[in-house]
């Protein structure tokens, strides 16, 4: 279906995938020769289109894609037939055949999946003889993967070429705990020990065993740990993760990362309001002066001041945001409505209905059904 015209259109996300690309650029010329680049476009790549954003990732050199679950990469296998697809969390039994078929790369923690896999295997093996799958070593999430206590049994059930003979171990991989700045000394002893573990991987299968350990965050503050693959989401769409490297050196250490994500919404309304004078439900606002607002069509169902705060989504209160219209700041009154904000544009006197609002939102959080305009 067409997208309608900006003219015609209240609200909009516009999302530059040439950004992309370029942001995949400047991260690859940072990384150290040999080490491969995993774009992870998970959760609709972060918002931006799963398909548009492998696609962004793929011209600027991405070695594979990473999502979580099955049902993600499979959509992604339709798109791109060829391309290196990962999984990021387990998978069940059940999925195993689908995986196969769909030569995606799974990340099993259980000997019920690898049977079920190599079953699988049998018939989608394909030239090579096997499929490849990423063993996920727990290093202190503990939601998923092997605990270094679990990790040499499992190791040896899983290499065993007699039980397992059409797939085939081919990377190691770990998601560290990692909050900066707060536990940055954990985080090292973590990849102490991550590193100890893909030296057994590769020990135990009798070949080199590529580890992954660096996300973003990782990939920021721990340079050194990239060992053969980083897998990187939040650069990657210009986000810092991070600020560390303000202490460590001077700007960012990756400079030229752009966001390519861009909220809008028109102005459908302009009222004069006397100081004094009560707003909203319940007149939750008082005008504290003679005071100019704008009413635009976007509140907290498409994902406004919708934030993560201690480890939960909440909807937070308004005074902390803002519009931007003309390079100028106009604050939020109060809290959001459902689908409807009002903004103080007392000093801007150009904005007028029509006038675009630039508005942060969540990639993430922004409502699936605001039209996505790709430039």
């Amino acid at each position: 279906m067409p997208i309608p015209r900006r003219r015609t259109m209240l609200k909009w996300i516009e999302i530059d995938k040439k950004v992309i690309t370029e942001n995949v650029r400047i991260i690859k010329a940072a990384l150290k020769k040999g080490v491969k680049f995993t774009a992870v476009v998970k959760a609709n790549g972060y918002g931006h289109g799963a398909c548009e954003t492998a696609e962004a990732a793929i011209i600027g050199g991405a070695d594979s894609l990473a999502v979580l679950t099955a049902e993600e990469g499979l959509k992604l296998r339709k798109a791109f037939p060829d391309a290196k697809i990962k999984l990021l969390a387990p998978s069940l039994s059940e999925e195993a055949e689908a995986i196969a078929a769909g030569k995606l790369e799974p990340c099993p923690d259980s000997i019920d999946f690898l049977l079920a896999f190599e079953k699988a295997a049998k018939k989608h093996k394909g030239k090579s003889g096997f499929l490849p799958w990423t063993l996920p070593a727990d290093t202190g999430m503990g939601r998923w993967g092997i605990a270094p206590e679990e990790f040499s049994s499992f190791l040896k059930e899983a290499t065993d070429t007699d039980k397992f003979q059409h797939i085939r171990l081919a990377g190691i991989s770990t998601h560290l705990g990692y909050k900066p700045p707060q536990n940055m000394t954990d985080a090292e002893e973590k990849l102490k020990l991550f590193a100890k573990l893909a030296e057994q991987a590769s020990s135990a299968a009798g070949r080199h065993i590529e580890a992954c350990a660096a996300n973003s965050s990782v990939f920021c503050d721990f340079p050194d740990s990239q060992h053969d693959e980083v897998r990187i989401g939040n650069l990657m769409y210009g986000i810092y993760p991070t600020d560390i490297y303000r202490t460590r050196r001077q700007g960012p250490p990756l400079p030229g990362l752009l966001r390519p994500w861009k909220f809008f919404a028109k102005i459908i309304s302009i009222k004069q309001i006397r100081k004094g004078q009560k707003l909203g439900y319940n007149a939750e606002f008082t005008a504290p002066k003679d005071m100019r607002i704008a009413a635009i069509p976007a509140g907290y169902s498409d994902g406004l001041t919708m934030e993560p705060a201690e480890y939960q989504i909440r909807i937070s209160s308004g005074f902390r945001y803002w519009g931007v219209i003309n390079n100028k700041k106009a604050f939020f009154i109060s809290k959001p409505g459902i689908s409807h904000t009002l903004l103080d544009v007392s000093e801007i006197p150009e904005a007028i209905p029509g006038t675009a609002v630039s508005l942060h939102v969540r990639r993430t959080a922004a409502n699936t059904l605001i039209p996505k305009i790709y430039v």
